[in-house]
């Protein structure tokens, strides 16, 4: 059997990260505890342990609950045994200070719920369980990387204190790492959809690509369809991966966010869709920054959409990040190549930092989630920040 450090260097050596796409913000002094209910950055709240093994946090994931309660959850990797978890923390004042809440733990596969968690809320009753209840996926594969992988569903009824086996919806043979010919699965990102519940994700399966981003459908959270292509690179080695996607709902439109790696050396590209069920026949676009600079962003975007605070025409901004620039991209609705603006929110940038728009007394603030960013395993914490949001 191969050492921890040898099972997750095999992991990572294949993840593209070039030193161009680490962040160079990876540790910071943490700042005091904010008080409650206000706006600050870089806010950790979770130390791995000692024991944790390589980059010890990796891709955060938050929701906030009816009564405006927040929760975190992100890939951990303490020494195992016991299996490897999802953990759940629990944050009541804003942000500020968190709470170990909950797990989501592996109950069918006996492999651990290992990486990139993510938390959904039903916005309406679906395949028999009421609005408001919380979906979770993850992918599930044993340490050793090998013997399958799954990406598994699983549900809450109670606001995240325990959580139930639901359905495996996708299934790869492993090993669960980025050589291009391993049936590995990756990164789902859960939407509903004219009555359909969409799971987007990143597939190695396809012997005619490295990896492609693909999605699949259910309208029972039970069976789940065949799988449709979203980004296919006619470039075997080419893999885009880590798919977001948000509804610019002033123009009922739909953008995805991805990285391209491979012949796009990993920078964030976008596209656009009047449906969401069919980004494939849409054209992917390089983001870049309308500075001075041309910023552009590398590896692990984050896409989302809000109304704008500055207008009341009930038009939006779609904000988007990427894993190797602190600043934020901004657009108008229409999504324009030449209108991202890059605004400067404070946040230290991370692996894959996700992005929600949260109530704090009422009021829409932005909120990072931030785990390691693999640039530095020595200092590599969960960490969020509340902020006014960017416009």
């Amino acid at each position: 059997m191969l050492s921890n450090t040898m099972h997750y260097t095999q992991l990572i050596s294949g993840l593209f990260l070039l030193p161009s796409i680490l962040s160079t913000s990876a540790c910071v002094t943490p700042n005091p505890t904010p008080s409650a209910f206000t706006d600050f950055n870089d806010n950790i709240l979770f130390f791995p342990a000692a024991t944790a093994v390589q980059w010890k946090t990796l891709y955060a994931r938050s929701l906030q609950l009816p009564d405006e309660s927040l929760l975190m959850t992100w890939e951990n990797y303490p020494a195992e045994p016991p299996l490897v978890t999802h953990p759940i923390y629990k944050s009541v004042d804003g942000g500020a200070t968190w709470s170990n809440f909950s797990a989501i733990t592996d109950k069918v596969n006996g492999w651990g719920m290992r990486f990139q968690p993510f938390l959904y809320t039903l916005p309406q009753a679906f395949g028999g369980y009421a609005a408001g209840t919380i979906l979770a996926a993850g992918v599930s594969t044993p340490f050793s990387l090998t013997g399958g992988v799954y990406i598994d569903l699983y549900v809450s009824q109670d606001n995240a204190q325990t959580w139930n086996f639901v359905s495996h919806i996708a299934f790869g043979n492993g090993p669960e790492d980025i050589t291009s010919g391993h049936a590995a699965i990756w990164e789902p990102f859960l939407m509903m959809y004219n009555g359909q519940l969409v799971c987007y994700f990143s597939d190695q399966r396809d012997s005619a690509h490295s990896q492609k981003l693909v999605h699949v459908t259910t309208n029972d959270l039970h069976t789940w369809s065949a799988l449709v292509n979203d980004v296919a690179y006619s470039a075997y080695n080419d893999r885009p991966g880590m798919t977001t996607v948000a509804h610019i709902e002033s123009t009922n439109q739909y953008i995805m966010t991805y990285e391209y790696c491979g012949s796009g050396k990993c920078a964030v590209y976008y596209k656009t869709a009047a449906n969401p069920l069919n980004f494939n026949s849409a054209t992917g676009i390089a983001l870049v920054g309308n500075n001075t600079n041309h910023s552009v962003p590398y590896g692990s975007p984050y896409v989302i959409w809000t109304a704008n605070p500055g207008k009341s025409d009930g038009s939006g901004v779609i904000i988007a990040s990427g894993g190797s620039q602190e600043p934020v991209f901004i657009n108008s609705d229409n999504a324009d190549p030449q209108g991202w603006k890059v605004v400067d929110v404070g946040q230290w940038s991370a692996y894959s930092r996700s992005l929600r728009i949260i109530t704090v007394k009422g009021k829409k603030k932005l909120m990072f989630g931030n785990g390691g960013n693999m640039g530095d395993p020595s200092c590599n914490s969960v960490a969020n920040g509340v902020i006014e949001v960017p416009y």
